[in-house]
């Protein structure tokens, strides 16, 4: 391939947020499965509660990746940011709970507190990672709010909403989204997802470092058009590696399935680090790519 073609095919694209019809209204999957031109039908993309091994390539067929992968979904969000009547997605990829005695801050920033005579003490504030042209500023950051564990039409509401702009790397792509919740249920159940996603993530890690760049096997679990969880399985086929002041900066180009809501996604490469490339676009030659992301080089 000519340094020009190569040029070509591996270059970036458009992004892949969903622009939203009407913010309080549930998509209609089945309509929006139809009328999808990147991928009609959505055969590429399997309902988080319908995954089992087999959807995985001969060879990684595996209960360990099965049962990390559903982790990884249970950390992924749905992100509505309502300042610009968009949709996208992100993953959870840190919790940190304060209580009565945190001298940082000790009364948590959620709207409802904020304008409450008895703000409540204990609360968790969670950072959430997704992609700069999503979430960009401090409009886009209090405008927005994450559902969680949306696995399917009619599941329960569970929504966190947005409080800050935790930092964004405007050049890479990358940004994280500081929520806030006081919910005891919602605040114990992702810590201990996120405790148990860890453990499972370094266990499957160990067991696939050695043969990472075989197969170069690639997982996004997204929210594709605004609707319930879905997962796709490819390979990613190029690294783009490059200098950068914050180190060693790498981008990946992968044939992986995606779709308009799929922004912000957590770029999954087995044997390689989670969770730092968000996903970022679709280019002319009809390969999507992620942000950037530092270290996974050096795993």
């Amino acid at each position: 391939m000519s340094s020009e073609n190569k040029e070509q095919k591996y270059s970036t694209g458009i992004h892949e947020v969903y622009e939203e019809h009407n913010e309080n209204e549930e998509i209609n999957l089945q309509n929006d499965q139809k009328n999808c031109a990147k991928n009609p039908g959505h055969t590429s993309l399997v309902p988080i509660n319908e995954l089992t091994a087999e959807h995985f390539p001969v060879g990684y067929q595996d209960e360990d990746l099965l049962v990390l992968t559903k982790g990884i979904a249970d950390l992924t969000v749905r992100i509505h940011v309502g300042s610009t009547k968009t949709t996208g997605t992100g993953i959870v990829g840190q919790i940190k709970k304060f209580d009565e005695g945190d001298k940082c801050r000790n009364t948590c920033p959620c709207p409802a507190c904020v304008t409450s005579a008895t703000p409540n003490k204990v609360w968790w504030r969670v950072h959430v990672l997704t992609a700069t042209h999503l979430v960009f500023d401090t409009k886009t950051a209090s405008s927005s709010s994450c559902r969680l564990w949306f696995d399917e039409e009619g599941s329960k509401l569970f929504i966190i909403l947005g409080w800050k702009l935790g930092g964004s790397h405007t050049k890479g792509d990358v940004s994280e989204l500081y929520c806030a919740t006081h919910d005891s249920e919602i605040g114990d159940k992702l810590e201990e997802m996120l405790r148990q996603v860890k453990i499972l993530y370094q266990t499957v890690t160990d067991k696939y470092k050695s043969v990472r760049d075989k197969d170069k096997l690639t997982i996004i679990v997204s929210h594709p058009h605004g609707c319930s969880k879905q997962v796709s399985v490819g390979s990613w086929v190029h690294r783009d590696v490059f200098n950068h002041e914050m180190g060693t900066q790498t981008r990946y180009f992968y044939d992986t399935c995606t779709c308009q809501g799929s922004s912000g996604a957590s770029v999954y490469r087995l044997g390689y680090d989670w969770p730092a490339h968000p996903h970022s676009g679709v280019n002319n030659s009809g390969l999507n790519y992620s942000a950037s992301g530092v270290w996974d080089l050096h795993m």
